[in-house]
């Protein structure tokens, strides 16, 4: 294995598929990208007016937050090289883009993220790219 490609949301279910993906590139020697997506919402573009930033300075705060967590626990886990990407739009879509641009042996999700009751209406991002990546995805629970 050379490549991982691993998407990051700060959910519980995000930090165990990171935890076990820095795990596998370190036993690999793999080379780790770490991704996030910030989505936009109505609670973010609130917070964005109350502070008197752009919704884009809010999305781009959370993402180098949430990627920050996951340099430490890929860290922990082990991962001697990580590289971050930040990405907008929609969750599976970008992780889809990003592994066309990346090529990775493997893309790894968690099974659940942020986004459970909008998974529940319109499919999860992880059921998504199972079904739609020309890449092995691995699932952790």
């Amino acid at each position: 294995m050379k490549k991982i490609l691993v998407a990051y949301d700060g959910s519980s279910g995000a930090d165990r598929a990171l935890a076990w993906a820095a795990s596998l590139a370190n036993t690999t020697s793999a080379e780790l990208i770490i991704l996030t997506i910030p989505e936009e919402s109505a609670e973010l573009q609130e917070f964005g007016r109350a502070e008197g930033a752009t919704l884009g300075d809010v999305l781009e705060a959370l993402a180098q937050r949430r990627l920050a967590d996951a340099r430490q626990i890929a860290d922990k886990s082990g991962a001697k090289r990580a590289a971050t990407e930040v990405r907008l739009g929609d969750p599976a879509e970008a992780i889809l883009e990003c592994a066309r641009a990346s090529n990775p042996d493997a893309v790894v999700v968690g099974k659940r993220g942020r986004g459970r009751l909008r998974g529940l209406l319109v499919g999860s991002v992880s059921q998504k790219l199972v079904s739609l990546c020309e890449y092995p995805v691995v699932v952790v629970p």
